[in-house]
């Protein structure tokens, strides 16, 4: 492998220093010093981000670890809240009164359940998802635009999710003992298919998606994608500008609707080492089925949250004194499902974070094996580190990162760098 590669100006680099300006970057070099180091060319890459961004990116991190319990706080208020209203068991026995079908009593309260919680919920989202993040420079549209997509988002969620309600309170009537058993055939359907059908019917209503134009890029990427077996067209571009200035790329889809879908921003901002890097660890999650093996994994950990709610119900429904529910089979009890599989869901956080880290780690190693570029990467990730404390603790990561440590990333590259410098 090739130690050194030709920069923009025509000289010859092993290092590259990334310049931090506000939310953009620039791009020098620097010539390393041999012999090769992966420990401390990983500490070069490091020392490149400056202490102020340093400081931000730890401030904003370790707000992000409180945001995952406030976050789960705030919906089980909401529904202790929704359940002393007492509403959705007025809309189930009003319904009930005209209707003589359960099912779709269940798709009813189901609907309005996600409704009320939803618009409770707004001001907590408003905070959490637009107004933080704009305040660390991570989005960049309107408060206006940003509202108008969550109103998409919850009408296409609301929608799913009343469906699935409908079809798990058919089960637990049919099964009422093992209902919980039976349904991760369901969940593993429902969320499979809300994969399948995304890029076709949801993401297109937030994005415009087109064919990669012809150039450098269009290139690059479709050579790398055809070493893998990716037809080109199974690349694409978005303006994921309009959300964010972070450039970025991302599979979606499964079967016959998957893709990758490459933002502007980082066929705009990103040097070739760097679009290879990027673009070759989509393309790992691709090859390597991670939409699927993610699906079926929260999938079962639904199935786990399900027992807990089994176990769980009739002792929370004393506690909250909820004596208008007729039982685990009653859909006006929706509120009392939510708030045990939001604390499941809660105390598993160190797991589904592990599940993440564990397919963005295959994925990296893919890049590496794929692209050859240990050095894009390494200046790929240090361009994240605005948003990502770069080196956090291994109990720190192993708790809370849902992605590798950018420490950890770098160190690997380099490690790899290593091992094939005399390789290519």
């Amino acid at each position: 492998m090739r130690t050194s590669r030709p920069a923009a100006n025509g000289l010859r680099i092993n290092h590259v220093r990334v310049l931090f300006t506000g939310s953009g970057t620039n791009i020098t070099y620097l010539t390393m010093l041999s012999p090769f180091i992966p420990a401390a060319s990983t500490q070069a890459y490091l020392a490149q981000i400056p202490q102020e961004i340093q400081q931000r990116a730890g401030d904003y991190t370790q707000g992000n670890h409180w945001l995952i319990l406030f976050s789960a706080l705030v919906g089980i208020l909401i529904n202790v809240l929704v359940i002393r209203s007492r509403l959705l068991e007025r809309v189930h026995t009003h319904w009930e009164r005209k209707r003589t079908r359960p099912w779709s009593g269940a798709l009813v309260v189901g609907a309005t359940y996600y409704i009320v919680a939803w618009s409770l919920d707004l001001p907590w989202a408003v905070y959490a998802k637009w107004w933080r993040e704009v305040r660390y420079g991570l989005n960049t549209q309107t408060a206006g635009a940003w509202l108008a997509e969550s109103v998409i988002g919850a009408v296409f969620t609301g929608i799913l999710l009343a469906v699935m309600l409908m079809l798990l309170y058919a089960l637990i009537r049919r099964a009422p003992r093992t209902w919980w058993l039976w349904s991760s055939a369901l969940t593993s359907t429902m969320i499979v298919f809300a994969i399948v059908i995304a890029p076709v019917t949801i993401e297109p209503m937030f994005n415009e998606y087109k064919p990669l134009a012809s150039g450098r890029n269009h290139d690059l990427i479709t050579a790398l994608a055809s070493e893998a077996g990716i037809a080109p067209d199974r690349i694409v571009s978005y303006d994921g500008s309009k959300q964010s200035a972070n450039y970025t790329a991302r599979v979606t889809g499964l079967f016959g609707t998957s893709r990758i879908a490459v933002s502007d921003a980082l066929l705009t901002q990103a040097s070739q080492a760097e679009l290879r890097a990027v673009v070759g660890h989509e393309i790992g999650h691709h090859v390597l089925h991670h939409a699927l093996l993610l699906a079926l994994a929260y999938s079962a950990l639904l199935t786990l949250a399900f027992l807990v709610t089994h176990l769980l119900y009739a002792p929370l429904v004393r506690l909250l004194r909820a004596d208008g529910l007729a039982g685990p089979a009653d859909p006006a009890g929706v509120p009392i499902l939510s708030i045990i599989v939001t604390a499941t869901f809660l105390v598993l956080t160190p797991v589904t974070n592990g599940l993440v880290r564990f397919v963005e780690n295959q994925a990296d190693v893919y890049s590496l094996g794929h692209a050859r570029e240990p050095d894009g990467m390494a200046i790929a990730l240090l361009r994240t580190a605005d948003y990502r404390a770069a080196d956090p603790g291994a109990v720190e990561e192993w708790l809370f990162y849902d992605h590798p440590s950018i420490a950890r990333r770098i160190e690997r590259a380099m490690e790899w760098k290593h091992q094939h410098r005399n390789g290519r």
